[in-house]
């Protein structure tokens, strides 16, 4: 059931606003996660659906439109377009409806909050052991993810030697220019696919380097704090930075994405790859995983700070010093 809330989530943010896909999608997120509740989900898939499903209802914000679709629709009908009618229908249907847009996100936030404390308070291993299952389940979600994205750089790899070869090949042949073959796998587009490689390698892995902490600290002060104290740190800032800042890039992220496929954004060059959009929704991709680490470190803490002291080695993760060297598998 969580999954088919997280497919929902991911609809409600892409299909058009003012189409019904989007009532649709309201309904099948609240259901489902509703009935994930019921027949107990595991914790990591329920935690994931909750932050990603209440997400995307604030970003689709259904029954109302953003300033620019209000503006592009009152433009259409004001020029009498093509489709006039059609938007002069849509702002007759949201009018009445933008007054319950608030109260109606406000009630969708109840729920999942809700929803999140009957699943703590029934938990058959306690709230605090849920909360850790949920952490690791998150956090090897991120890892599964990262370490599958790594294998990109293989591609990548061929494909730098290839361009290189192709390019000295072209000093023995210049005629080789006008092969079909040539025109197909241009050193332009050859080019665009390594950096888009190397981006999609890059923004997958994020959550991973996260949840193994092998990413960059600043530990100038972090280091001299007691462990407590350090979990403190770890927890205000994943909450009140770290996911708020995922969820501005997945929303505008998500919105530029969208905008590349409306329009059908291409490479500026000539020869370059077409369909801009690919790699322009891995950024919110990317941020997903990010945000799922934040949720699961958040667990963590909240586990060390507030949960049992037989559950505090094993949540006892980002209390600790940060280590100068790294694990293999980091």
């Amino acid at each position: 059931m969580s999954l088919i809330t997280i497919a929902a989530s991911a609809v409600i943010v892409v299909v058009d606003p003012t189409s019904m896909w989007v009532f649709y999608a309201l309904g099948v997120i609240l259901v489902s996660h509703a009935l994930a509740w019921v027949l107990r989900a595991a914790p990591g898939w329920f935690a994931a659906a909750s932050l990603l499903g209440w997400s995307s209802v604030m970003i689709a914000t259904p029954l109302a439109l953003t300033q620019s679709q209000l503006n592009g629709l009152e433009r259409i009908v004001r020029r009498q377009r093509d489709g006039w009618e059609a938007a002069q229908a849509t702002l007759d249907f949201f009018a009445p409806l933008v007054p319950y847009a608030t109260p109606l996100l406000i009630v969708v936030t109840v729920f999942f909050v809700a929803l999140g404390v009957l699943a703590l308070r029934g938990a058959r291993q306690g709230a605090s052991a849920y909360m850790l299952e949920a952490a690791e389940q998150l956090a090897n979600a991120c890892i599964v993810v990262g370490k599958i994205a790594a294998f990109l750089f293989v591609p990548m790899m061929l494909i730098i030697l290839y361009d290189v070869f192709q390019r000295k090949y072209l000093g023995y042949n210049p005629d080789f220019t006008n092969t079909d073959w040539y025109k197909t796998f241009t050193s332009t587009r050859l080019q665009e696919m390594e950096w888009h490689l190397h981006a999609t390698l890059f923004l997958l892995t994020l959550g991973y380097g996260y949840v193994k902490d092998a990413h960059v600290r600043i530990e100038l002060v972090r280091d001299t704090l007691r462990p407590r104290a350090r979990a403190w740190v770890e927890l205000f800032g994943a909450l009140l930075f770290m996911v708020p800042y995922c969820y501005v890039v997945i929303e505008y992220g998500t919105e530029n994405a969208l905008r590349a496929f409306n329009i059908g954004e291409g490479s500026d060059a000539l020869t370059g790859l077409p369909h801009r959009f690919i790699i322009k929704g891995m950024l919110p991709v990317g941020f997903v995983f990010v945000a799922l680490a934040g949720l699961s470190a958040a667990l963590k803490c909240l586990v060390y700070l507030f949960g049992p002291s037989s559950l505090r080695a094993a949540s006892g993760q980002y209390a600790d010093v940060h280590p100068s060297t790294q694990p293999a598998d980091a």
